[in-house]
């Protein structure tokens, strides 16, 4: 028995009148699992308590193991130089184990969390251990691990971080609070607070970094649909998984809101600005991106729809919705007499498509030189809207035959090594106001291919 045990005399002093201290305790063998679940000295105080406040629950709540196991045991009884043990319980008994007492750090410089190295057992016998990253909160944190991992519990997406377990500082340390979970690749800020290939190529947010925005809003819009919302979102608020070939974000902080929509909208403006940021610290700041973010912003555009600005759409996404608004000229306002459709909205819209279908653009002259050059291709008879849409959807539909392919001569072998230059940089960079009019008109009619 360690010299900080609740003894059976000690608690008679102060009225608790129960039988002696177990023999396993009283050997000073038992382990955790022991203590919290069939410890009968454990028990007597349990059923006292449950007596005394009306509890329903048979077996110790895990804010009384923790207290009971800071009462018991003296658990720092190791030298800074080794790994300390932090107790915590999951669905019966489980132990956070900081390996490396040195604290890390994950992020970008100014973006990041701290965490220690470690690994979580768990199982019968506390046999079964993975590998884990611990982060440490204290009070002046404004968080407390126990009440953020019942969060991320309680909400269980595939789009916010699963805790592995959480745990309570014993003696000096007990003004901590710990929270494991599976070790990250990096988190978000990694992407969006300085220059990363993997965030912009050609002035274009990456497919990588689409697939990690969209993580995002699902995961704002998981959240904002069970009563929750991020509190001022930032890059190190979104841990990235990195598995072979496929990238996960995920969320690991937010707060509860309840029915509070202010709140919520405002995570649709963090957004905007963190991709505001990523855009500007690659030097990417298009009027393409710059659409997205103000629109973010101001409220404008917020849920799935986000995805469907051109911003996050990959090069043939984009392409296809120029297809798509060629068709939807053709059968619903070419076709058709401007017939009111019942939604205010919608038929102003279309009232503006209309005016930029017969607006002279002078477009032809900012083509791409590689594309007028061509013998496919055929100059405009008049330069209006409508003739720069279906200008494209040939170009689209017959890139092969437009665009010129780069070769190099290797080892007496023609390799093809991809395409010189980028069509849709090209078009979005030399005409970039009327393309991206062009991708707001299906963002806004709701278009598909």
């Amino acid at each position: 028995m360690k010299s900080a045990c609740l003894t059976a005399d000690n608690l008679q002093r102060r009225g608790w009148h129960l039988a002696p201290i177990c023999h396993l305790c009283s050997n000073g063998g038992e382990s955790f699992h022991h203590i919290f679940s069939s410890c009968s000295f454990t028990q007597e105080v349990w059923g006292l308590v449950r007596g005394r406040l009306g509890l329903l629950q048979t077996t110790p709540s895990v804010d009384l193991s923790f207290w009971w196991c800071d009462a018991r045991y003296n658990m720092d009884t190791m030298s800074d130089n080794t790994s300390h043990n932090i107790l915590s319980q999951v669905n019966g008994s489980s132990q956070i184990v900081i390996t490396d007492s040195k604290v890390q750090k994950l992020g970008s410089s100014a973006n990041y969390v701290k965490y220690y190295k470690g690994t979580v057992k768990f199982g019968k016998g506390l046999r079964i251990q993975t590998k884990a990253s611990v982060l440490a909160f204290t009070s002046c944190d404004g968080e407390a691990a126990d009440a953020l991992y019942v969060r991320l519990v309680a909400v269980n997406s595939p789009f916010t971080v699963k805790p592995l377990s959480y745990g309570r500082g014993i003696r000096r340390y007990r003004e901590y609070t710990f929270l494991a979970v599976p070790p990250p690749s990096c988190l978000l800020s990694n992407y969006t607070d300085g220059f990363n290939d993997k965030t912009v190529s050609m002035k274009r947010f990456t497919e990588e970094f689409i697939k990690i925005t969209g993580d995002i809003v699902r995961a704002i819009i998981t959240l904002h649909c069970q009563g929750y919302w991020c509190s001022g979102l930032k890059g190190k608020h979104v841990c990235i998984y990195k598995m072979e070939k496929c990238t996960d974000a995920k969320i690991w902080s937010f707060c509860f809101a309840g029915g509070n929509e202010a709140k919520k909208s405002e995570d649709w403006v963090d957004l905007g600005k963190l991709l505001e940021l990523a855009a500007k610290r690659n030097d990417s700041y298009t009027a393409e991106i710059e659409d997205l973010c103000k629109k973010l912003k101001n409220k404008t555009l917020r849920g799935m729809k986000v995805l469907k600005h051109s911003a996050l759409l990959n090069v043939r996404e984009k392409f296809e919705n120029i297809i798509a608004l060629n068709i939807f000229i053709l059968v619903h306002v070419k076709s058709q007499p401007q017939v009111p459709s019942g939604d205010p909205e919608k038929d102003k819209i279309i009232s503006e498509l209309v005016k930029f279908m017969n607006a002279s653009l002078q477009w032809a002259k900012a083509m791409p030189h590689w594309i007028t050059q061509s013998s496919n291709y055929q100059a405009p008879t008049t330069e209006t809207g409508l003739s720069f849409i279906d200008g494209l959807r040939d170009l689209f539909e017959h890139e092969n035959e437009y665009i010129p392919e780069k070769v190099k001569q290797s080892q007496s072998e023609i390799q093809l090594v991809g395409r010189d230059p980028d069509l849709e940089c090209q078009l979005r960079l030399n005409l970039e106001k009327i393309f991206l009019q062009a991708q707001n008109f299906v963002l806004e009619l709701d278009i598909e291919y």
